[in-house]
């Protein structure tokens, strides 16, 4: 609960800087024309646009208090809480945050409910001093004993507050109460800002021990340990945790065997491209009880690991190679492992060992297995390329027929075009001779010809996708053969119609014909009827009939005459 209420009075200030109350304006019908806020909303949005007369003065009392020269004594227990609560009252801050509505607020409560002239001999008063010892105001910096700050109740203690800041105040002067860290003092020290500086160009990129060393060091040089010892600070966890136990030593001590021993075998059993120190790297150099710890004090060594692309040496400090062209920093193209790491983190404990005050970021490369001079350097660039250069190219080529989408892979003008590049590539390494720009060179013939290579990406057979305005052969290959597919489709699906109609009309023909002859009986012929071919000759004139109809007959000269 105490460290809860801490965290928040904490943010109290940053929130009341800049946090306002946007008022609702309401008739009070009972009290005719007489008006008055709404109670029941609070707009902290509204209250950071708009601040009032009287949270823009709190925010001007409290930094008065936090400026350099000020005369509030920062080192007693709850001294931030104190000046928050005195510019509180000297404001009258409660009933301007009342009108508003604000008391409620997250980030106001339970400011409100402090009493500006409390009575320190009250029942609640002596009760809550007694609960709530003066330490517990700083549970967020110091370590304290579990049971210390269990019965406190804060909610009811809070309108008291202020007599738990004069109770701890007089421990303090009558010395039953230790002073805590007066931050103010400590951040304007002289000692700091020279420590910062000392600590941003000190070498610290090498190894672990290189990284512990260099903060140690600075400490030590820039009197760190008085300074913090001088203003409480030394059992703050933020502001001075283990740097009061720090062993200097002497140059006298440093420059011995036996120094230089732990400190050059450290930096090989601590290499800082291990993201975790080994357990030999531990136990033989970073532990309290390890043999070469007391040396850590010493002046880390500047190593001089590698050399740069353009024949410079690296910043001592980072270990960093800086380009001329681009301004960037990193290591070497032609080590074996590379990594750039950031060190200034107000993570660190203390806060400000890894902090520097000035634009940028402090940066450490780890170099390892790169050239240490030019003649080795040119030897293991020519090498390289004589090796890799044509597997490099068909990976190139791979790379950009994927990114242009060709199904069929690089078309032949890339390959030749490849070609041509690895030989320029090879002729340079030739002729510069380890110049330091045989690597600006190269690599702008390999930019050079990777425009190239992609272009002739859409000029082969396989130029997909198209380019905008051009038709693609392929597509209306494919799109024509898809149509003669659908009409051969089309066809045969109307012939096997045409069959089907035609077999069925023929089967329905046939049952019909076999229909009408079931139906339709053969009679034989009656004895005494006349059958007549012919014309029909009625029934019962025979003696009329007296001859049939005439028959011809055809001659052998192919006349027709009558039979």
């Amino acid at each position: 609960m105490a460290r809860e209420l801490l965290h928040m009075l904490m943010r109290l200030f940053a929130y009341l800087v800049v946090a306002k109350c946007e008022p609702f304006l309401s008739v009070d019908a009972i009290a005719g024309s007489q008006r008055k806020l709404s109670s029941n909303s609070c707009r902290a949005i509204a209250m950071r646009i708009l601040p009032t007369p009287a949270v823009k003065s709190y925010d001007q009392c409290f930094k008065g208090m936090l400026a350099k020269g000020s005369d509030h004594d920062w080192s007693i227990p709850g001294s931030e809480v104190s000046a928050q609560v005195q510019c509180w009252c000297r404001h009258n801050l409660t009933a301007t945050i009342r009108e508003y509505g604000c008391c409620d607020h997250a980030d106001i409560r339970p400011m409100c409910d402090a009493v500006c002239q409390p009575d320190c001999t009250s029942a609640l008063a002596v009760s809550c001093i007694q609960d709530c010892p003066s330490m517990c105001f700083e549970a967020g910096e110091y370590i304290l004993e579990a049971d210390l700050c269990k019965r406190c109740n804060w909610g009811k203690c809070w309108p008291m507050v202020r007599c738990l800041t004069a109770h701890a105040k007089g421990r303090v002067e009558n010395s039953t109460l230790a002073r805590t860290c007066h931050e103010n003092q400590f951040i304007h020290a002289a000692e700091l800002k020279s420590y910062w500086k000392c600590w941003q160009h000190i070498p610290k990129h090498t190894s672990h021990w290189n990284i512990l060393s260099s903060l140690v060091h600075c400490i030590c040089r820039e009197g760190m340990i008085q300074r913090t010892q001088a203003t409480h600070c030394c059992d703050s966890v933020r502001y001075g945790w283990g740097v009061c136990s720090i062993q200097c030593q002497s140059e006298e001590i440093c420059v011995t065997q036996e120094a230089q021993t732990c400190i050059h075998s450290c930096q090989r059993k601590c290499p800082a491209y291990d993201v975790v120190p080994s357990e030999q790297c531990l136990n033989d150099c970073l532990k309290d009880r390890s043999p070469c710890k007391k040396y850590v004090a010493c002046r880390p060594p500047s190593i001089a690991t590698h050399i740069c692309d353009d024949g410079r040496w690296p910043e001592a400090s980072s270990g960093c190679c800086m380009s001329r062209d681009a301004q960037l920093i990193g290591c070497p193209k032609l080590c074996e492992t590379q990594r750039v790491w950031r060190l200034d983190r107000t993570r660190a404990i203390p806060w400000w060992t890894r902090w520097q005050d000035g634009d940028g970021i402090t940066s450490q490369c780890t170099c390892v297995d790169c050239p240490d001079s030019n003649a080795t350097r040119f030897e293991k660039l020519k090498r390289t390329l004589t090796e890799s250069v044509w597997d490099n190219g068909q990976v190139m080529l791979i790379d950009i027929a994927r990114r242009e989408n060709l199904r069929l892979g690089p078309n032949r003008k890339m390959q030749e075009l490849m070609v041509r590049r690895n030989s320029e590539i090879l002729q340079t390494v030739k002729v510069s001779g380890g110049s330091d720009k045989a690597d600006s060179q190269i690599a702008a013939i390999n930019d050079r010809y990777g425009v190239l290579i992609t272009e002739a990406a859409h000029l082969g057979e396989d130029p997909w996708p198209p380019k905008n305005g051009q038709k693609d052969k392929t597509a209306k290959d494919g799109k024509k053969t898809d149509s003669t597919l659908i009409f051969a489709i089309i066809v045969a699906a109307c012939s096997v119609a045409v069959i089907s109609t035609i077999i069925c009309a023929s089967m329905f023909l046939v049952r019909m014909w076999k229909k009408t002859r079931r139906e339709t009986p053969i009679q034989p012929f009656q004895q005494g009827s006349q059958i007549v071919i012919g014309n029909p000759v009625p029934q019962g004139t025979p003696s009329q009939v007296t001859t049939g109809a005439p028959m011809l007959t055809k001659t052998k000269s192919g006349s027709l005459q009558t039979a």
